[in-house]
């Protein structure tokens, strides 16, 4: 369960020696590993460290990293704890720009002609500076009378996020209880979570009449409490603990739950999320994931046949 610091990207050698310079400065290191092979694009080295020193700095300790992670263009991820992938667990993702590499509401808006007018509006509430719901009544209120058929060839068109397919097939091999928490739609999140053989989902439900998009929604809206709530209500059906928890999002409705699970990772995230967030990675997609929890890269693929 020790506290651990994982570089990602194109570390070299004379990068390594400097950050391990400042690292061991006050004989952190307990040991390293190089969780990436020579014929790998990108670099993981993860440093285990002694946990006494780091649990009293943990802010100031991920705030200089987030600077380093800036200014280098390489993940330098701090983690309290470390989880053990091997046992069984809980993950849940945001599904718009964390599953999928796009908003759906945007999609759609471009279907509809209003394209600039929704991404904006999006925009603006993902990086924390509009209220979530707010936002999203307003942006599904501007779809009233979309067609509805137009949404096959908005999924068809989507593109999923780079890992996603390794994450899950590691995550299920270990049957994790996997769930899609989305401010998007249950028509697109169902989709995703069949290809990939996701546990469950939540997220929100369009009201269509007459082949159309009245511009409401069914039910209650998955905003940012929402999807705390969820969260927590999955590892309690479950009796998971807590220290087997991953959260993995980008936008700024997800960082409450972000910030409850034992490991919240912030994947291309926005500013405000990267500064909030437990686990910030830019440098890969979601299999980045599997590199924080200590797998090799060989380990990896000899489970996800890659």
């Amino acid at each position: 369960m020790s506290a651990s610091i994982t570089l990602i990207g194109s570390v070299t050698p004379s990068y390594q020696e400097s950050f391990e310079a400042w690292l061991n400065k006050d004989n952190s290191i307990t040991n390293k590993q190089k969780l990436t092979n020579n014929s790998d694009i990108n670099v993981v080295i993860r440093y285990n460290l002694r946990n006494a020193y780091y649990d009293t700095k943990a802010s100031e300790i991920r705030a200089h990293l987030l600077s380093l992670s800036d200014s280098t263009k390489i993940d330098h991820v701090y983690q309290s704890i470390s989880i053990d992938i091997t046992l069984p667990g809980v993950a849940v993702f945001d599904m718009d720009s964390t599953l999928i590499q796009a908003e759906v509401m945007d999609e759609l808006a471009v279907e509809f002609g209003i394209g600039e007018q929704i991404a904006s509006i999006t925009e603006s509430a993902m990086r924390g500076e509009i209220d979530f719901t707010e936002s999203f009544v307003q942006r599904l209120a501007l779809l009233d009378g979309l067609k509805s058929d137009v949404m096959d060839g908005v999924y068809d068109r989507i593109t999923h996020m780079e890992g996603v397919g390794t994450l899950m097939k590691v995550l299920n091999h270990f049957q994790w209880r996997t769930a899609i928490l989305s401010g998007g739609f249950t028509y697109f999140a169902d989709r995703i979570a069949e290809v990939y053989s996701i546990s469950e989902v939540h997220a929100n439900v369009l009201e269509i009449e007459a082949g159309k998009l009245t511009g409401k929604h069914i039910g209650p809206i998955v905003d940012a409490v929402r999807k705390k709530q969820l969260l927590e209500e999955i590892v309690l059906a479950s009796a998971t603990p807590w220290t087997q928890t991953i959260a993995c999002g980008d936008g700024a409705n997800d960082l409450l739950m972000l910030n409850t699970a034992s490991m919240g990772v912030a994947l291309h995230a926005k500013p405000l999320v990267r500064k909030e967030a437990p686990q910030p990675i830019n440098a890969l997609g979601l299999d980045g994931i599997l590199y924080l929890l200590g797998m090799s890269s060989s380990e990896i693929r000899a489970i996800a046949d890659i």
